[in-house]
Parts: structure tokens; sequence; C-alpha cells
């Protein structure tokens, strides 16, 4: 090993990001090592390859003058497993301070630790507080974090929450002449859409064929950890996504089931026949507050003129409102817009306009793929009204 290179043994993470800001001697680093503990301190500070034509370039927003000119070269030796970090020729000293590059953007490490808290369901003010804490006790970058703003947690959280937290799942019959259920997974991706996560056919639509195939989905994609699911009153769903993910049971988190209010709606005109009580329950499903709502469900019950309504609402939404009522909901954008599995709905409708209970399990498997690259893929309207041309597909999103 070369003698100038620095030894990074017993380094504090705010002296390696000092070391790596202002390095003057050559840094030689595990790869492993270098990816996981010195890169995520500095991943805010912007770099740019050499040698790639101006027309290829990414366009940006124009910057104010007096830029700062300084680059580091990173040598990556993948036979040896090491990375080694220098200056870049006779690059400058930099024209700003660190505070000043953290001010403009968080450094990787700051923002995973919000991104892991934020799974968690906590507000964004408990959040800063934590991470404020956490990052200055344990890891000793209280400089990183010391403008830390509310504002950019809550943008933070709401990208999390807003992209893995809440999946749709539905089923549907006749698309197959084995009377296979067809289950879909429907999934908010990063771009605030909603596209299929999966599909998958069960010919029991029980409790443990419908969770076995939830797990085997969960080894798949490794990264999914939903935190809620929307779904219709289907005893058999909800239980089963009580069995694939237990949440506190197994050391993870919890994954709520709440239930579609346009569903719930439907059933309450079958089952709550009163139209006054079901006036009241339709009221109480919109109460923003706890305490409201269950005074609202009370008093509905008790003004009730039919006995056996009363033991309907008493014996299934009594005591489950965090599942059906909106208050639950208030501390998620996402939860609030999408109340309903509408959406999958109508994506199984259309399926079923291509489908037949003639089809075995690999035309049905075909005409479910046509309609997901119809839904991922838009069309352009060009000159010719007639003629269209495929846009850009947009990435099948990870669960």
């Amino acid at each position: 090993m070369d003698e100038n290179l620095l030894n990074p043994k017993e380094l504090t993470s705010d002296k390696k990001r000092n070391l790596l800001f202002n390095i003057n001697q050559p840094l030689e680093l595990l790869a492993q090592e270098f990816n996981e503990e010195w890169w995520p301190l500095i991943s805010n500070f912007s770099t740019r390859k050499e040698g790639i034509p101006s027309d290829k370039r990414q366009k940006t927003k124009i910057r104010l003058s007096h830029l700062c000119f300084t680059k580091i070269k990173v040598l990556h030796f993948f036979k040896e497993g090491k990375v080694r970090v220098e200056r870049f020729q006779d690059s400058p000293n930099h024209t700003h301070s660190l505070e000043e590059s953290d001010k403009v953007k968080r450094p990787q490490i700051i923002r995973k630790f919000v991104e892991q808290e934020a799974v968690k369901n906590y507000r964004p003010s408990a959040i800063l507080n934590t991470v404020k804490e956490y990052v200055a006790e344990k890891i000793d970058l209280s400089t990183s974090v010391k403008e830390f703003r509310l504002k950019e947690v809550t943008n933070i959280t709401h990208k999390v929450r807003r992209a893995l937290n809440a999946p749709l799942i539905n089923s549907t019959h006749k698309t197959n002449r084995y009377d296979y259920r067809l289950f879909t997974l429907y999934i908010c991706n990063e771009y605030g859409c909603w596209d299929v996560g999966t599909h998958f056919f069960v010919s029991n639509e029980d409790l443990d064929t419908i969770s076995e195939v939830l797990k085997i989905v969960q080894r798949f994609a490794v990264r999914w950890k939903p935190r809620y699911f929307l779904q219709d009153q289907s005893n058999a769903e909800k239980n089963s996504i009580k069995l694939a993910f237990p949440g506190l049971k197994n050391g993870e988190q919890e994954c709520e089931v709440i239930f579609c209010t346009v569903h719930l709606v439907r059933t309450w005109m079958n089952k709550i026949y009163d139209v006054n009580t079901q006036k009241k329950m339709i009221q109480t499903m919109y109460k923003w507050i706890r305490i409201g709502c269950e005074a609202l469900i009370q008093e509905a019950i008790n003004q009730c003129p039919v006995s056996t309504i009363k033991q309907y609402i008493k014996r299934y939404y009594l005591k489950n409102n965090k599942q059906w009522a909106l208050w639950a909901c208030q501390h998620s954008s996402l939860l609030i817009q999408v109340t309903s599995t509408n959406s999958l709905k109508s994506f199984h409708s259309e399926l079923k306009r291509t489908t037949s209970a003639r089809h075995g399990l690999i035309g049905a498997c075909h005409k479910i793929i046509t309609l997901n690259q119809k839904k991922r893929i838009p069309t352009v309207q060009i000159q010719n009204p007639n003629a269209e041309i495929p846009n850009a597909e947009i990435p099948n999103p990870k669960l």
C-alpha cells in the first residue's frame, strides 16, 4: 500500500465527511466499506462524468455564477474489491462550506434515517426530533442536521408513504374455465400513479391459500413493506393479510386493513335498511375525529328502532371503526385521497371484457399481459388522428 495513504480506522462520521470534502492525500478503502459507510455521508455533493457531449447531458436549471469546481476521483478496483479516492489533478478548493452543501441537499445517510422512521407512521415533527437526536449522539453528525427543517422531513415522509404504504387488493372471477379466482395487487408507484404490482390465480379463496401467495410475493420483493391494505370486506382477504404480515409479533411494522368506503356503503344499504340509521352511519364514516366518530356510532345504535340492525352495528362496526372511518386516515395524504378500490375494479371490468370463462390459464395470462401493457404505454396523437405511436413505457413498480 502507498505510504501516503491515510488510515481510515477509528474516524468518526464527521471526520470522514471532512476528509472527503477536503481530501489532500489518497485514501484507499474496501469497496463495501466505501459504499456503505463513506459515500452516504457525502452523496449530496454533485458529480459529473467527463467526456460526455453537451447534447447528451441531462438538461438542468440555470445556476448562479461562482460555482464550485472542486473534483475528486474515485477509482474502483473490482478484482481487489477496493476503492481509491483522491483529489482530481489540480482541482481547486471548495468555494463553499460543508454546511452550505447540506442546506441545499441532505446526504443519503440522513435521508435514510428519515425514511426508516417514516414507515413507522410517526408524525414529521417527531421524526425530525428523533433524527436530530440520533445523528448527534450516535454517529457524530450534528452539524449536518443543525438546520434540518420540518418541511424537508415532511417532503421525504410524503414520498415514502405514498410510494409503498397502501396497495389495493381485490379478486375477480370468470376469467378462465377452471373458475380460479384472479387476485390483483394495485400499487401506487413513485410517480403517484396506480399500477399493477402482481397477479395470481388461486383455486381456493381461503385464508391459507391467499396468505401463502402473499408470502411468496414478499419473498420475491424483499423491500416491499406495506403499511396498509385497502380491500373489500372479505374476511378471507383480511385474515390472510394478518397471517402474511403479522407485524410486531415478528419484529416488523404493523400492517393494517382498511375497508373500501364504496363497498361499505353498498353493504349498509342492504343490511342497515332503516334510512335514518343508515344516514347516521354514513355521517359517522366521514367524521374526522375519533371521539366524535365513536359518539355518533353509539348515537346511531341508541336511536335505531330495529333491534337486528342494532346488533349488526354492535357486532361488525362498533369496535373496528379504525378500519372504515376516515379519522384513521388523517396522517396520510394517500389514504385520504384513495378511499375505495374503484380503480382496481375498473381494471378487472376491462379485463373481463377481453377474457372468457372458456379460456385456459395460459390464454387468460396472455389477456392479462396485453391489458397491463396497454395501461402502461400511453399513446400520443400525431398529424393523422387515426395513427398512434407508443410513448416511453412506465417502469414496472417494485413491490
